[in-house]
């Protein structure tokens, strides 16, 4: 019975102390990090010049998944995932493998 006990008035006093130090800390630990992470731009639209680009280097790799197209030409995952099955549907590329969120190409050889 009686409930939770209140703290006295010395740690209310400390304990609003330490509130005001903090915002000031925890500024400036965000301004950091805002510093240090710049923002990434990606594309969200292709251009023909981009997509033949594309074309020309997949035929050089081993195997190509959506995620290495979309880190090394900045684009998002899901157009990685459509130029891929487009060069598919070309005739450029293999579908080797396919899971639930990635599918894995080899090019094709002549």
């Amino acid at each position: 019975m009686g409930g939770k006990k209140r703290p006295t008035l010395s740690q209310l006093a400390k304990k609003a102390e330490k509130e005001k130090a903090q915002p000031q800390q925890q500024k400036s630990k965000k301004e950091v990090k805002k510093e240090e992470a710049p923002a990434k731009r990606t594309i969200q639209t292709l251009d023909e010049k981009v997509f033949q680009t594309i074309a020309k280097e997949v035929q050089s790799l081993k195997a190509v998944t959506p995620y290495e197209i979309a880190t090394k030409y900045g684009i998002k995952m899901s157009l990685a995932f459509k130029v891929l099955r487009a060069l598919r549907d070309r005739g450029d590329l293999v579908l080797v493998a396919k899971g639930h969120r990635t599918e894995v190409y080899v090019p094709k050889r002549s």
